[in-house]
């Protein structure tokens, strides 16, 4: 616990009243204390980008007059990342909230990766104009590609054009 006793003492002026000065400075010291005790190497990609990421966080929410919302949200990342990162440089031998939600996304990355582009299109679709969460499209897809298969057999979740690709647009798929 003393190895990551800069880390403690940064998320503790983050939950201070005076919390700017430490989310300026929570992605940096993040960086040199994984770094520093050996573990920067060690963590998956996700974890060095989100590191990176909170460096312009810390600052883009001081900077200016943001809103409050912007803020919290700002802020409560930072934390929560900085709890994943004390963890992992304590080593700690149980998951963290964070690895968890990295292993779902993984998880649902892999599953939308497997469907066909057709299938993929149209779950994003969903997902951001409709505003569905996107591990329930994911699945809603895997679903209904499985029962159009069962009632009406292989051929009926072939994702081949039947024709050609009139009517398509060559830059964007989308039907004229």
């Amino acid at each position: 616990m003393t190895e990551t006793k800069r880390l403690q003492g940064l998320l503790l002026e983050l939950w201070s009243g005076d919390w700017k000065p430490a989310a300026v400075q929570a992605g940096e010291v993040m960086y040199e204390e994984m770094v520093r005790l050996g573990v920067w190497e060690t963590v998956v990609p996700a974890d060095r980008a989100a590191v990176r990421w909170a460096v312009v966080t810390g600052r883009t929410v001081t900077e200016g007059a943001p809103d409050a919302g912007r803020v919290k949200r700002g802020v409560s990342g930072l934390v929560g990342l900085l709890q994943h990162v004390i963890r992992v440089c304590e080593r700690a031998p149980y998951p963290t909230p964070r690895t968890v939600e990295l292993r779902q996304v993984a998880e649902t990355h892999r599953r939308l990766a497997a469907l066909p582009e057709g299938w993929r299109d149209e779950v994003m679709r969903r997902v951001v104009t409709g505003g569905e969460d996107i591990t329930h499209a994911v699945a809603e897809a895997q679903l209904s590609r499985n029962r159009l298969r069962s009632w009406y057999g292989p051929e009926a979740v072939d994702d081949a054009p039947a024709t050609g690709t009139a009517g398509h647009d060559a830059n964007d798929g989308v039907q004229a």
